[in-house]
């Protein structure tokens, strides 16, 4: 019998070696890596948003009252949440409908009961449908860059058809909404 190893034993044992060597490099990595890359989606939620508006827009600027209910109940990435928002604003007509004039924030709850600010900083709104930019200012999620897309599925009001010709109002609005919130 030879008494020499084999080939094989040394590529075992230097096999063996190696994972040893590295799974106790891997024990050395330091406790403050970060606990969220850049770039990750944090949230990617769909849901349902629900606009009222007092007095009921015309197509003649006036100071309006939107209370807004925001539903995000069904989560890819992330915690269902929801939020309540109500915003004054400065000469809203029934020709935007879907966005706010001025930057407004809106805390939403996570359904854990922890909360996100999102301070909604831009929208540009596209007729039916209108997407907000925007970053989490506080709470959960702290930093990072948020995008919700909402789209006015349904429209109430008397002749809401007829309000940018002057000839109805609109008293609310509601649709889909997607948020997403990424870190950054």
């Amino acid at each position: 019998m030879n008494a020499v190893p084999s080939r094989v034993v040394f590529s075992r044992l230097a096999a063996t070696a190696g994972a040893v060597a590295l799974a106790g490099g891997l024990l050395l990595v330091p406790a403050s890596a970060p606990a969220r890359a850049q770039g990750v989606v944090d949230v990617q939620c769909t849901g349902t948003f629900t606009d009222e508006f007092t007095p009921a827009l015309t197509n003649q600027p006036q100071n309006v009252t939107i209370a807004t209910q925001n539903s995000y109940a069904t989560c890819v990435t992330g915690l269902p949440g929801s939020s309540s928002v109500t915003n004054s604003e400065p000469g809203e007509t029934c020709l935007n409908v879907l966005h706010t004039l001025t930057p407004f924030d809106e805390t939403i709850t996570w359904s854990d009961q922890t909360t996100s600010t999102v301070h909604w900083a831009s929208v540009e709104d596209t007729g039916g449908a209108a997407t907000f930019t925007g970053t989490v200012t506080a709470g959960r999620y702290l930093g990072d860059a948020a995008v919700k897309a909402t789209e006015a599925a349904d429209i109430t009001g008397t002749n809401p058809e007829l309000c940018p010709v002057g000839g109805g109002t609109i008293t609310g609005a509601s649709g889909p909404a997607d948020l997403t919130l990424t870190s950054v």
